[in-house]
């Protein structure tokens, strides 16, 4: 206490020096950032005190959180601000004084003018781009520059790459992906680039010049951060944001943005929104600016806000708003949208019943589309899709089909109940998760209703993607031995809950609120859905296994633990007509991997993972115009060879019909044929190669159902099935 006391004029001279920026600690501030750490201290599912955080590591994520692709603050700079405030970050956080948030700011405004002036300078210099050279391509995980001379030398880097990005970045709008050439660079078109950077560069002087709010927002989350990256500071204007598109989940362009090194990037697509429906942007993508309307000029948003930027693409329904894209797979294209309602048929489930080629001639096999754990209105209008399900079950069985496929490869969850009423559907009775909280008190959630709607052969088919309430039911159906699992090595392993907590609760005045990490879950045998995911049974990779989309990808996720189970024994009662051995796991394995060995098919899959790798683990990018350019024509090519390829598979694709469910059939009297149809995206996970006219053969698919294909063969006795130990005695 002595040490704290005695540091005290260092606090009161930092005071002094924060407000000559011209950012002060309100009152309502101060109790902000008080009862955040209070929360956090309390709530959180880790019981973690202030006193066990790393305050150094809070001020260092501050300056990232700043400075994202660390390219304004040096190394010098920042070990300073850490030696000043690491040791007495918690008093002042007790205290609600946001002094040192304002203070390293101040710096990082005139960083960012300096800078912005010096390139404009630079501008006006040939850039020569025939040298060799590189540039990391994830500054979030580099260091900062030492001092500013190597700033210096880092930001001519820069320079030359930003360049090139805008010369061979050329607008692919109104040309298929075989006109696709590499562009023909002149003095006419770099006096263009030239031009559009230093609009750039001007506008971020503007786009990094925050108020105090979001000063205070942007150090909050610094330090709730710390506790795990899914608790954060929402400020009255985010809370706001968040409130309206709560609201308003199903208008806009439908997809999930992040802020990625100063740069919106495309994490998610919502079923049936704008965007999934035009199938011109994936995961992975950029947008990199935004015009309204039909005319209106193309605004550059790298370095903007993310918050900003979502208020660019934002806007009125029935509106249109033009995207300017930088594709993962490469290219950069225009794409035109009109903001709009998603509709409710866009997100509900749906099913094909497809004839497969079996060991006793032809197997017809039911595939159910789950987009989204979705639910009813609250004035109790919509549907369920546990309902919905049911339904498509039904009309399923009374085609005849042999086995089941549940599709979340894209589904990133939803409502918690729903999962628990759809598992009901495939089990009597049991035991679907539990939850945990910060005080170590735990809830089993089960089914109680004993009605069975299929007790057939039950494949999940996952992805890295299949998130949340989708990890419920295939943790459920693993844990009960109900399903086999079917994808990637694992899902994507996010097993915690948040709550979030308006301050207007404790102080009327306060408008803003906390999101806190109040519990986790719980698959039936115990163990913890975080970061491990559900494991499948049976591997049959998609690109996104290798793209960093998981929770263990994110900074600081919380551990893996495990509970008590509530499931000891699995479910072996004369109802279920389809009982999974270790044997009967081990033979379709063995299947599917003889097939994944000989089937050219995968093949082409194999060779597009490892491209889409290549490119994750790359940790430069050169500056050479020649080597860029050479690159990208590899790159063209290869698309050129998969999409050939892919096409010659299609013609041996599947004989499939839709099963529509009661909605659709309605909309479609309407609104005419084929109008749910349009509202519905393809479940086929999709890679940074393809375009909007990519050909529909969907690998992953085919092979889940020849996996189903066999089992059905199995049960009916037209196989042999035999363990491992009984292969070997023969």
């Amino acid at each position: 206490m002595r040490l704290r006391l005695f540091l005290l004029p260092i606090l009161l001279a930092a005071l002094a020096s924060a407000q000559t920026a011209g950012f002060t600690t309100t009152q309502s501030m101060q109790n902000e950032t008080r009862a955040t750490a209070a929360l956090l201290e309390k709530l959180h599912i880790s019981k973690k005190d202030m006193g066990s955080v790393d305050m150094n590591s809070v001020v260092k994520t501050y300056c990232e959180n700043l400075d994202g692709a660390k390219m304004y603050f040096t190394a010098e700079e920042v070990d300073e601000f850490v030696n000043r405030y690491g040791k007495t970050l918690d008093l002042y956080l007790q205290r609600g004084n946001l002094t040192p948030a304002f203070e390293i700011y101040a710096l990082f405004k005139k960083r960012v003018i300096e800078r912005t002036t010096t390139n404009l300078a630079a501008l006006d210099q040939p850039i020569d781009l025939t040298q060799p050279g590189t540039f990391p391509l994830d500054r979030k995980k580099a260091e900062w520059p030492a001092n500013a001379a190597d700033a210096d030398a880092l930001w001519a880097r820069r320079l030359r790459l930003d360049m090139l990005s805008e010369l061979l970045g050329e607008d692919r709008s109104g040309k298929t992906p075989k006109e696709a050439t590499l562009p023909e660079i002149t003095p006419a078109k770099t006096q263009e680039a030239v031009a559009r950077l230093k609009k750039r560069y001007e506008k971020g002087r503007t786009y990094l010049d925050f108020d105090q709010h979001e000063v205070e927002e942007v150090f909050l989350n610094s330090y709730s951060g710390q506790y795990d990256p899914h608790s954060t500071f929402f400020s009255q204007q985010s809370l706001e944001e968040f409130e309206i598109a709560m609201r308003n989940s199903l208008v806009g362009i439908g997809a999930t943005l992040s802020d990625e090194d100063g740069t919106c990037v495309v994490k998610d697509l919502l079923p049936g929104g704008p965007l999934d429906l035009s199938r011109q942007v994936k995961p992975g993508d950029k947008i990199i600016a935004v015009g309204q309307d039909e005319a209106g000029e193309m605004e550059d948003i790298v370095g903007m806000r993310l918050s900003k930027a979502i208020s660019r693409i934002r806007g009125k329904q029935g509106s249109s708003v033009r995207l300017l894209v930088d594709m993962a797979g490469g290219g950069r294209k225009t794409v035109t949208l009109k903001r709009d309602q998603i509709k409710l048929v866009g997100q509900m489930a749906s099913a094909k019943a497809i004839e497969v080629p079996s060991a006793g001639g032809t197997a017809l096999l039911g595939v159910i589309e789950l987009p989204s754990f979705y639910g009813k209105n609250q004035d109790g209008s919509g549907s369920s899709p546990s309902a919905d399900i049911e339904q498509l079950l039904v009309k399923l069985k009374a085609m005849g089909i042999k086995a089941v496929i549940m599709d979340l490869r894209k589904n990133g969850g939803g409502l918690l109940n729903e999962a628990v009423d759809i598992s009901g559907l495939f089990i009597p009775k049991g035991s679907v998760l539990q939850v945990r909280d910060s005080q170590g008190r735990s809830e089993d959630y089960r089914d109680e209703d004993e009605k069975v709607v299929w007790d057939g052969p039950l494949v999940v088919l996952t992805s890295k993607l299949s998130a949340s309430a989708s990890e419920i039911f295939a943790g459920a159906m693993r844990d009960h031995r109900r399903a086999i699992v079917v994808g990637d090595m694992t899902t994507h392993g996010k097993g915690s809950v948040q709550n979030i907590i308006e301050l207007s609760r404790f102080d009327r005045s306060l408008k803003s609120a906390v999101k806190v990490t109040i519990q986790k879950w719980y698959a039936p045998s115990g163990s913890s859905i975080q970061l491990k995911g559900v494991p499948a049974d049976i591997v049959v990779p998609s690109v996104y296994s290798v793209l960093p989309v998981g929770e263990g990808d994110l900074e600081r996720a919380l551990p893996w633990d495990s509970v008590t189970p509530t499931l000891t024994k699995p479910d072996e009662g004369d109802w279920l007509k389809a009982k999974i051995s270790e044997g009967l796991i081990a033979t379709l394995a063995a299947n599917s991997a003889r097939r994944q060995s000989e089937l050219p098919e995968f093949l082409t899959l194999s060779r597009t993972i490892d491209w889409t790798k290549s490119r994750q683990v790359r940790k430069e990018v050169s500056l050479s115009l020649d080597q860029r350019r050479l690159e990208r024509k590899d790159d063209l090519e290869f698309r050129e060879q998969v999409r050939r390829e892919l096409t010659d598979y299609a013609k041996t694709s599947f004989k499939a019909s839709e099963v529509k469910l009661d909605a659709a059939i309605e909309q479609e009297k309407k609104e005419g044929p084929g109008a749910a149809a349009k509202m519905k995206r393809s479940a086929r996970m999709r890679d940074p190669l393809e375009d909007e006219d990519w050909p529909e053969y969907d690998i992953q698919l085919q092979e889940a159902l020849r996996i189903a294909a066999d089992w059905t063969a199995l049960t009916a006795g037209s196989v042999a099935v035999a363990t491992p130990k009984e292969e070997k005695k023969k």
